[in-house]
């Protein structure tokens, strides 16, 4: 039920939480979202083409950063029940995860002002920074003119 859940919210948009600024006391500076899109994305077209044995790919903990700075670039309040969809992991793992990443100093949990029984995610700006700090030097780790099997010959 998890998987479909999950294909499911690919498909469609995150539910947007009304905005009240930045939380957490951190607005976004991050320089990488283009990168940490693809990267994003590319991690759940690997989910697609690699069906059911791509729940051992499972990383939650990078996923839900990856995620947050995406939603974060966009301006976008994220819940934590939509953190966990973004995991791609089950609930009670991602909540685990979470809190892994709040107890070192990595996202922010605050209450959702629309709704107290909910809370909102944030990454710190340490986090923000960590994630520029990657992109950078996977950007250029890269070999982009590389060619992969297939591409047509030059």
């Amino acid at each position: 039920m998890a998987e479909a859940d999950n294909a499911l919210y690919r498909l469609r948009e995150r539910p947007v939480i009304p905005s009240r600024g930045a939380t957490g006391g951190a607005g976004f500076t991050g320089t990488a979202t283009d990168l940490v899109e693809g990267i994003y994305r590319s991690r759940r077209l690997r989910d697609d083409v690699f069906g059911p044995i791509a729940g051992q790919f499972r990383e939650p903990t990078w996923d839900i950063l990856l995620d947050l700075y995406l939603a974060a670039a966009k301006g976008r309040p994220v819940s934590v029940s939509s953190a966990c969809i973004g995991s791609g992991a089950p609930q009670t793992t991602a909540i685990r995860h979470l809190a892994l990443l709040e107890s070192a100093g990595l996202v922010v949990r605050t209450p959702n002002p629309m709704d107290n029984r909910a809370g909102i995610v944030t990454l710190t700006e340490e986090a923000i920074r960590r994630i520029d700090d990657w992109a950078r030097r996977v950007r250029g780790a890269w070999k982009a003119d590389t060619p992969l099997p297939g591409d047509p010959l030059a």
